[in-house]
């Protein structure tokens, strides 16, 4: 009904289409009364006719809600050179927060009640605009206490700031590698002191690693079966993965790197198998056959370390692809505005979803630029609708143009971002005569920065810049790793021959199968963990390496073909049942992988004489965290593509490939991770500790209250970023609690007790500042929300959680950092219902200051100070400046 909240635009370019237009109007502005009790809507174009209280919505409201109107007239202006309004008086006035007031068409007949019965069953909005009205304008925001005393600047921020990069970590306790063979050094300085050499191609020095890697393995085999007996002298890395094993610590094998390919190309394409296709890096002397196509083929004679491969990663390997020519490069929609951008956090825009007809008539700069094209709208053909979006498809947003000098070679490489869409909704601009597409993405998925959208060259050159940034479909998810198979087996037979019953007796003898531990012959093998079947894009890259599994399948031989039964990998078998298909790759000390079968209780053995055809990844590690646009050739197993004109590319760098565990780490986290891990809850610190393994909450905080016959664990949480726990998260974190609870005591998640804090301070100003400003930063730097450098607001919900009281000197130190404060007094900090009552007299006024220099909080409380007047039974903050401007 209005504009998005999302989408910033300097110049309101819509507007100036609107007045004078004889086919839309819209509301430009409201007055309110000074009584508060009515409202003047003004609007682009003559006052509406027949306009009554039932097409009258005023929506919005935190304190004073449904607010109604009860007459509506229109009010003739008296003087030629004011315009007349629409009167409208209201059965009672708002509070101090934003309303909304829409202009809707009223429900009249059967079939339009039925229509919004099924609009509100679907999510939308439950009401249409007035006929005439403008989309964008058929709603107007407004406020019942504009005409009501303030002292700070009027001046709104800006939407978009720029944006604030972050801090460098220096690492301190980074090592040098000297330290190493520091013993052997030590023993050489004393018998070889003349001998200073540490250079690593000095004949001395090689010696020194060859001995010391040849006793190693000497003093190893002497002792062999005792040193991997135990986890602190084992030295083989099979043996220390099984040892932590037994103490319930899954020792990692690291995993492969994930990105987004998207496939640009001028003409659709068939449908693609996803088994049918991957991505290489380019190397010297590539031969594509069409384009940047190319085939598996032409890749047999080039060494594999030439170039990495990435696979494309399903869910459902009967997945197929359809690359789209209209979804290369998407165009964002700016409703006719300029010098737009997408503000940080959003998580919905307007994509252009039609072909451009020729527009001579319109302002250059091309793209998705709608300016000038109204008088034409009744000669240019029907527009078609050229994009197929659907819910779960993923789209990269890029900046492909320098906001300020249009050369790419400017473009912020920063400014890529994938998203996941959660909802698409075709849409008309009828203003502009244009079809757009409406997209939502996911919230793990919002904008980590502003992007922007179009701008304007600087003075004097003054040129518009449109499509700056551009969405990319036709994206396929893909992980580093080159496929291989190759046949394993067979399976050794034991033969195995029983007792002589008596003379002349028939031998009874039988099959069983050997141990059998076949190798794989090429290296790394790739792990990943299984991609879910939901969730954003942001969740699809990341990945844990301790839940990440091998790359490999097995399956037997029926016959000539490999067409048996498959076996599945699994971490171990500690699980798997005995007639389970279940096998484990274990990885040595050289990379090698060794696959270790089950023994009929824990996993099926192998019928003796199997054969296998093992298809397996290769690529583990950083090595697959390749850089961006480096993703630039796509290979097909079988078949061929009839378009030249295909590109693919890794808009965003490959990242998430992880390092194998060193050993090192396993023997010393090993031994006390079960201490680190909680699996029951018997004291109060047990049940808190519990609740905040939930990515959802800040902190957690428990008590056990004696009910008379038997205890309560009372769970109260503190939700990240909002002070409201909804009855979803509680019903979810006592679910979780309930599993891990003592038997006999009983289970209550509540939300946090919040404690609202009266404080009133005396600021002396320094000469030359000007108090409304002082006092704005003070308001922000106090406040609960986010500072410009990113840092939270003193009373951010984030801030405070449970049993961190208020003290005195972090709150004189907060505004002591503020620009122009000279000199801080504290004149009351307390509790709110409490505040009344605890004043007492110091020299130089009454006071109410904890004298011990905090405000305490008890263990489920948490202190609150919101600062609205909408609400001030949630804290009240009073500051009193003197001296400045």
């Amino acid at each position: 009904m209005m504009d998005s909240p999302t989408l910033a635009c300097r110049i309101a370019e819509r507007r100036k289409k609107l007045f004078g237009n004889p086919d839309w109007n819209g509301m430009d502005f409201v007055e309110v009364s000074e009584d508060q009790r009515s409202l003047c809507v003004h609007f682009f174009g003559h006052v509406p006719e027949n306009v009554t209280v039932d097409n009258i919505c005023i929506e919005g409201g935190r304190r004073i809600l449904d607010i109604k109107a009860i007459k509506v007239e229109i009010e003739r202006a008296d003087d030629p050179e004011l315009d007349d309004c629409l009167r409208i008086t209201l059965d009672k006035l708002g509070d101090f927060s934003i309303y909304r007031l829409c202009l809707v068409k009223k429900i009249s007949t059967s079939v339009e009640v039925k229509a919004l019965a099924n609009s509100a069953a679907a999510g939308e909005p439950q009401y249409q605009p007035l006929p005439g009205l403008d989309p964008r304008y058929a709603c107007v925001c407004f406020s019942f206490k504009v005409d009501c005393s303030n002292d700070l600047d009027c001046k709104q921020e800006q939407t978009c700031p720029p944006e604030v990069f972050p801090t460098p970590e220096i690492n301190y306790l980074a090592k040098d590698y000297a330290s190493f063979r520091q013993l052997i050094y030590d023993r050489l300085a004393l018998i070889m002191p003349d001998w200073q050499e540490r250079h690593v191609p000095d004949l001395g020095v090689t010696l020194v690693e060859l001995l010391a890697y040849a006793g190693d393995y000497l003093s190893y085999y002497q002792d062999a079966v005792a040193t991997e007996a135990y986890l602190e002298t084992a030295r083989r890395r099979i043996s220390v993965r099984r040892h932590a094993r037994l103490v319930d610590y899954r020792m990692h094998e690291g995993n492969n790197a994930r990105t987004w390919v998207t496939v640009c190309t001028k003409t659709d394409l068939d449908p693609i198998a996803a088994s049918n296709l991957y991505f290489i890096t380019s190397f010297p002397g590539i031969k594509a056959a069409s384009g940047r196509v190319v085939k598996a083929v032409d890749l047999e004679g080039v060494p594999t370390n030439w170039y990495e491969v990435f696979e494309p990663l399903v869910t459902d390997p009967a997945t197929k692809y359809q690359f789209r020519a209209a979804h290369c490069n998407m165009h964002f929609y700016t409703w006719g505005d300029l010098q737009c951008c997408l503000a940080k956090g959003a998580t919905q825009a307007t994509l252009l979803d039609q072909v451009l007809p020729p527009d001579p008539v319109s302002d250059a700069g091309g793209g998705a630029n709608p300016e000038g094209v109204l008088s034409q709208v009744a000669v240019l053909p029907q527009p078609v609708r050229i994009l197929d979006l659907h819910v779960g498809d993923v789209l990269i947003f890029e900046e492909i143009l320098g906001p300020t000098t249009r050369n790419p070679a400017d473009a912020d490489f920063a400014h890529r971002h994938a998203v996941r869409l959660t909802k698409v909704t075709p849409s008309l601009d009828g203003l502009l005569g244009r079809l757009v597409l409406e997209i939502e993405w996911d919230p793990e998925d919002a904008l980590p920065f502003s992007l922007c959208l179009s701008a304007r060259m600087p003075a004097p050159d003054c040129t518009r810049i449109d499509d700056i940034s551009v969405a990319h479909g036709n994206v396929v998810l893909v992980d580093h790793g080159r496929r291989v198979c190759e046949p394993i087996g067979p399976v050794p037979p034991k033969e195995t021959i029983g007792e002589c019953a008596c003379d002349g007796s028939v031998l009874e003898s039988s099959i069983t199968p050997e141990p059998f531990r076949p190798t794989l012959s090429q290296t790394p093998l790739t792990f990943g963990q299984p991609l879910a079947d939901t969730g954003s894009a942001s969740a699809s890259i990341v990945q844990d390496q301790r839940l990440a599994l091998p790359y490999v399948s097995l399956q037997e031989y029926a016959g000539a073909t490999a067409d048996g039964e498959k076996w599945q990998a699994q971490y171990d078998l500690l699980d798997s049942i005995g007639d389970q298909r279940h096998f484990v790759a274990e990885v040595d000390d050289d990379g090698r992988s060794h696959l270790r079968f089950g023994d009929g209780n824990l996993g099926r053995i192998p019928s003796a004489g199997t054969y296998f055809q093992a298809c397996y990844r290769v690529g583990n590690g950083t090595t697959g965290n390749v850089g961006r646009d480096t993703l630039t050739y796509l290979v097909l197993r079988e078949g061929s593509l009839s378009a030249d004109s295909i590109e693919p590319r890794n808009p965003l760098p490959a990242k998430g490939g992880a390092a194998p565990e060193p050993m090192a780490e396993v023997k010393l986290f090993a031994p006390q991770a079960f201490r680190a891990r909680r699996e029951r809850a018997i004291t109060a610190e047990d049940y808190s500790e519990l609740a905040q393994n939930n990515p959802k909450l800040q902190r957690a905080a428990a008590e056990l209250r004696w009910m008379g016959s038997w205890y309560e664990a009372h769970v109260a949480i503190d939700p990240l970023y909002t002070e409201i726990a909804d009855a979803a998260l509680l019903k979810e974190v006592e679910d979780y609690l309930y599993t891990y609870r003592r038997m006999g005591h009983d289970l209550a998640v509540v939300p946090a007790r919040y404690v609202p804090i009266d404080m009133k301070m005396e600021i002396c100003v320094l000469p030359h500042f000007e108090r409304a400003t002082v006092k704005a930063e003070l308001l922000k730097v106090l406040g609960r929300g986010q500072l410009a450098d990113g840092k939270l607001g003193f009373f951010n919900p984030d801030n405070l959680s449970f049993g961190e009281g208020i003290y005195v000197s972090r709150l004189i130190a907060a505004v002591k950092g503020v620009d122009g404060v000279d000199a801080v007094r504290l004149l009351r900090l307390a509790r709110l219902d409490a505040s009344t009552s605890c004043i007492v007299p110091i020299s130089g006024g009454n006071t109410c200051v904890p004298t011990s220099g905090v405000l305490p909080m008890a263990v489920m409380e948490i202190a609150q100070l919101d600062n609205d007047p909408s609400f001030p039974e949630n804290g009240k903050l009073e500051l009193i400046l003197r001296g400045g401007l």
